[in-house]
């Protein structure tokens, strides 16, 4: 069966406005005047020059049939009449989400400001001024690639209202070049209770938001399923807000020496535990990258069980997903646990145990051998 990416084909759509293939679909002319009763009247005077009139008259074109539209086209259209849709609601995870779904808008002309994504965050925010979710996307939205940086005010407001949360902290961690910061920050990681990148949160407002319309007839057509479509964008657009950070912060952690920092090495370790236990397998991959730097003898053999665990539950999640396009339920089972238990290292050991599968892997069992990715890239449902 082939494999359908709908992030890649919504998002690939991006610069062709709705306007532009509007614009292809000729105007019908309007119907000619009704006739009066005296100009249907005949009048037999004037039947010879009505006569070589109507042979001089030149013939009528038949109408160019429109040309049909392409899939991009299709799906553009489709992405700007829900963000349109979208735009209109008072939800601020909804319209946090439609923001995301507008990246691709931001030098398109023919979108109005308000329906670009700073004019939906700034919505957001004014029906959601103190969601961490929202606040994270704000904050995060106008910089996801460049490491460090943040829209300031969105950040401030969402380290008052989650302190607790590690990752707020995370979002200005330097490239490099700076270890007096960076050490600052990964101290003050080390002393909040949790890490939560939202990531959970989003992928759950995206498939909502996604609920709104249809799933575009040229998706269905490919054989994937409506939810399975659903939870594919929304997953894959989600992990595009992953804090690109994470990255920097393995690297840093991996240069302190226990040796002579004994203090920044304890900090460390300590947020790669956070980073183990909650948030996505992209973040626990990067917590054991720390903690493996560090640990030795029985702890290491500790960790190397939680490891061979993780993967464990990794690969019979895959296999779960594979099942979304045949199995909706399962699909919106999954996406109900992300939203109850807030972090996909939670939900996925719920949902294997809705499927009565263990959550340890049996005596002997060991993870296949794959060459390691790109740990801030998120792989797709595939189906």
């Amino acid at each position: 069966m082939s494999r359908v990416y709908i992030s890649i084909l919504l998002l690939g759509c991006g610069l062709v406005s709705s306007a532009a293939v509007s614009a292809q679909t000729p105007t019908a002319p309007p119907p000619p005047p009704e006739q009066s009763a005296a100009a249907q009247a005949p009048v037999e005077a004037t039947a010879p020059a009505a006569a070589e009139a109507t042979q001089q008259a030149t013939p009528i074109t038949p109408a160019t049939p429109a040309t049909p539209r392409s899939d991009e086209e299709v799906l553009t259209v489709f992405r700007h009449d829900l963000i349109n849709l979208l735009a209109l609601g008072a939800d601020g995870r909804v319209l946090a989400a439609a923001a995301q779904i507008a990246a691709p808008d931001q030098n398109d002309p023919s979108r109005m400001a308000l329906k670009k994504t700073p004019g939906l965050i700034k919505r957001a925010l004014q029906f959601a001024p103190n969601d961490p979710f929202v606040l994270w996307v704000a904050a995060s939205n106008p910089c996801m690639t460049k490491p460090g940086c943040a829209d300031a005010a969105a950040l401030a407001t969402l380290q008052k209202v989650d302190a607790d949360n590690a990752a707020v902290w995370l979002r200005t961690f330097p490239v490099e070049g700076n270890p007096a910061k960076a050490t600052a920050i990964v101290a003050r990681m080390a002393q909040a209770p949790r890490y939560d990148d939202y990531w959970a949160a989003d992928v759950v407002a995206l498939y909502h938001a996604l609920e709104s319309m249809p799933v575009p007839e040229i998706i269905l057509r490919q054989g994937m399923s409506t939810q399975a479509a659903r939870v594919n964008f929304a997953s894959s657009m989600a992990s595009a807000m992953l804090p690109a950070e994470l990255k920097q912060l393995g690297k840093f952690c991996g240069s302190v020496d226990a040796a002579k920092d004994a203090g920044g090495a304890a900090d460390c370790l300590n947020v790669a535990k956070k980073l183990e236990t909650s948030g996505t397998f992209i973040s626990q991959n990067i917590g054991f990258a720390i903690e493996d730097h560090y640990v030795t003898g029985t702890d290491r053999e500790v960790m190397g069980a939680r490891q061979r665990s993780a993967a464990w539950q990794r690969e019979k999640f895959l296999e779960i997903a594979a099942r979304f396009n045949r199995e909706p339920a399962l699909a919106e089972s999954y996406i109900r646990l992300l939203g109850s238990e807030q972090n996909e290292l939670a939900a996925v050991p719920a949902l294997l145990r809705e499927q009565s599968i263990h959550t340890d892997p049996p005596g002997g069992w060991q993870a296949p051998q794959v060459k390691a990715p790109d740990p801030l890239q998120a792989p797709a449902v595939q189906h």
